[in-house]
């Protein structure tokens, strides 16, 4: 345990990066494993429950609408009690929801208990992010929050893949939230044990309610505010909606790529659609490990207009491509999105030398996003055809790539 001076008179203890750091690292393994794997369950729950795509692009919406709901609070929670009890609330909400999945009766149960699941992850991230800091040296920050958010990518990738190998063993889709509620509660006990490092809290850090409308009169805070809600949803609006497109469009449905009888490994490789659903948060996760070069050598606006055209050009292509062209272009759309948030978040909190603590709490805020777009890609779909309901989030791509250009975000 070592100790690092945060100001004058206080001492707090810093854990090296071991125990702590790590099972923060698992924490975001399992909020991505069970948050992104809602694109491979939304077309079983349509088919299940005989629901139309609107309907269907609900689930989105309860998981991530308390995003918008539950990010403030939570942030002036751990400003007030600290990241700790914050954190256990999240996992806590996040097992309770999963372990109650397998029993729900209906479609408007399951809707409900996303929602529980969704408000444990926003809670555990707007505690997170600034905990990840207080574990390590501080010149190591953007390193550990770096892995941090790639822990997550990982278990987005695996989460399509785990569904998909349990229903090639004949078990029931709601199987695998009883062992994401083990993960969780597994977690709970480990963070519980934890020492969570308490420090002074910054004035400018802080979330303070009072500033929210101050801050939000900003052409700046409204802008990014903005490029952050239609990414997240451009995001989410892509990726939940990439089997459903194969299925309707391609007419691929759950053949698998290799048969029992041609490896044990190869059997185990889920159809197309949902490979490719994997491989979409995949390659984002690859993205954000590999893209400091790049944003070291070009710099963070010439990237963003980089990944952004990227990420428009290749769910364009993806919409009117043939099927293993629209495949590879769906993955490289995930790719392309891998550093937008980021660049988003970072351009938008170097612009304010005060209420940076506010203006990231909006800006998880605006991840509610990810709550609005794909059920208006599932109403699109359901009226004009799931080709042409991409250009939805094509459209959201295109505002973030207005802003790329035109935005006044300071970066240097």
């Amino acid at each position: 345990m070592a100790m690092e001076k945060v100001a004058v008179g206080t001492t707090v203890e810093v854990q090296q990066p071991n125990r702590l750091l790590w099972v923060l690292f698992a924490s975001y393994f399992t909020f991505g494993i069970v948050l992104n794997v809602v694109g491979v369950v939304i077309p079983i729950v349509i088919r299940q429950y005989h629901l139309s795509l609107f309907a269907g692009g609900l689930l989105a919406f309860a998981l991530y609408i308390p995003f918008g709901v539950c990010s403030i609070p939570a942030g002036l929670a751990a400003d007030r009690f600290g990241s700790k009890p914050v954190v256990l609330a999240g996992v806590l909400l996040m097992a309770i929801g999963c372990g109650a999945i397998p029993w729900a009766a209906n479609f408007v149960a399951i809707t409900v208990l996303a929602f529980v699941i969704g408000a444990g992850v926003a809670l555990l991230e707007t505690a997170g992010n600034p905990l990840v800091e207080r574990l390590d040296r501080r010149e190591n920050y953007h390193r550990n929050l770096t892995l941090t958010i790639g822990f997550c990518g990982i278990g987005a990738f695996l989460g399509p893949i785990c569904l998909s190998a349990l229903q090639s063993h004949g078990q029931p889709w709601q199987r695998l939230y009883v062992y994401y509620a083990l993960l969780c509660a597994a977690l709970l006990i480990f963070l519980a044990l934890s020492h969570f490092p308490e420090g002074e809290i910054l004035a400018r850090d802080k979330l303070r309610l009072r500033e929210v409308g101050k801050v939000l009169a900003h052409p700046i805070a409204i802008t990014y505010f903005l490029a952050v809600f239609f990414y997240v949803g451009a995001e989410v609006g892509t990726a939940s909606w990439i089997v459903k497109f194969f299925q309707q469009v391609h007419g691929l449905g759950e053949v698998r790529i290799a048969s029992p009888n041609q490896g044990a490994w190869l059997s185990y490789l889920p159809a197309l659609p949902v490979l490719t659903v994997s491989l979409f948060w995949g390659l984002q996760a690859i993205g954000r490990l590999t893209s400091a070069p790049g944003i070291q050598k070009l710099g963070a606006r010439p990237m963003l207009r980089l990944y952004t055209f990227g990420a428009l050009a290749s769910l364009v292509l993806a919409a009117f491509a043939s099927v293993h062209v629209a495949a590879f272009a769906f993955a490289a759309c995930g790719f392309f999105t891998s550093i937008l948030i980021t660049l988003l978040f970072s351009g938008a909190i170097h612009s304010f030398r005060e209420s940076q603590g506010t203006i990231s709490g909006l800006l998880v805020t605006a991840s509610m996003g990810g709550a609005v777009i794909p059920p208006l890609v599932g109403f699109a779909a359901d009226h004009l055809g799931i080709q042409l309901a991409m250009l939805v989030p094509a459209f959201c791509f295109l505002y973030v790539l207005a802003v790329s250009f035109l935005g006044k975000a300071s970066y240097e």
